[in-house]
């Protein structure tokens, strides 16, 4: 029996043998062409520690489970090599669908169109806007942070972004566009880090030290917020308690949970609800339009205590 087929014996020992002879190495895509995984999908994000993107998960999770279906996760570390290697793997696997993050707006999806698995995007968008993509509204979540600090009577605001990205350069743009409407807020300075806790820490104290003086802070990711304060914390010159945050994302971070700060809310979990409700939809309408949702976001996290 050769690949599950029944030969003849001396037909089949032919074949083996020149297999031996050639080094022959079978053809993994190939051998797939065949068969079905539309049971297990892809998630692919720039960092799987972050709450955001776990709590997107287990959404994506409640859409796969009825249906019998297995996700397994990569996360790219923003580095376009390791999202390479993971959307090959999607591809050779031939998934029945991919749920992605891009790391930068030169990821490239064709293979994934070209072997006919649907794509949805999460959290950020791509230029050409050929797939379902599935954010939240964060020109509006930057206005939202300007707005309650604005409200709140701060005055000289730093601001701590994200590597380079489509989401935290649409957050401060929505910062930026109602600061310049109010008049009212100085922004000194802008700093960017690597959207985890160490990048907040170094970007703050850059700013210390630089002699910036502001008395509240606006940063577009939750893990980078925890890096601003414990960078505050260690600096003995300037008390805490009289800085104003607006942070995304921190209704779910224990650490964070004090006065003075204000959370950006997000709404993961139906995120990852609708992008598996699109693959669905994809797998059963393949020639279907791409479309864009926006969720709102909201305004939270203002009575928490340090």
């Amino acid at each position: 029996m050769t690949n599950g087929q029944k030969v003849r014996e001396d037909l089949a020992k032919r074949v083996l043998a020149s297999v031996a002879i050639l080094g022959f190495r079978p053809n993994r895509t190939a051998q797939r062409l065949r068969l079905t995984t539309s049971h297990l999908w892809a998630l692919i994000v720039p960092d799987f520690e972050n709450s955001f993107f776990t709590r997107l998960a287990r959404g994506l999770e409640q859409i796969c489970l009825p249906r019998n279906t297995c996700v397994f996760v990569g996360s790219s570390d923003d580095d376009p090599q390791k999202e390479r290697h993971y959307l090959d793997v999607a591809i050779a696997e031939r998934v029945g669908g991919v749920v992605i993050a891009p790391a930068s707006d030169a990821t490239d999806l064709s293979g994934l169109t070209e072997a006919g698995i649907p794509v949805v995007i999460v959290d950020r968008s791509l230029p050409d806007n050929r797939y379902d993509t599935v954010l939240t509204d964060n020109f509006a979540g930057g206005a939202l942070a300007a707005n309650y600090l604005t409200s709140a009577g701060y005055r000289k605001t730093v601001c701590i972004a994200g590597s380079p990205n489509p989401t935290s350069e649409k957050r401060l743009e929505g910062f930026a566009a109602t600061v310049n409407k109010t008049g009212l807020l100085d922004i000194a300075k802008v700093k960017y880090g690597n959207n985890r806790i160490e990048g907040g820490y170094t970007a703050i104290r850059q700013l210390l030290e630089e002699g910036i003086v502001f008395d509240s802070v606006f940063v577009t990711n939750n893990l980078m917020t925890i890096g601003v304060i414990k960078a505050l914390d260690d600096w003995a010159a300037l008390s805490r308690d009289n800085i104003g945050f607006v942070g995304f994302d921190l209704n779910e971070i224990p650490l964070l949970a004090g006065k003075r700060i204000a959370s950006i809310d997000q709404n993961p979990h139906e995120m990852g609800r609708l992008a598996g409700e699109r693959i669905i939809f994809q797998q059963q309408q393949s020639d279907a339009a791409a479309e864009l949702f926006e969720f709102a976001p909201k305004l939270g996290g203002l009575n928490w205590k340090l």
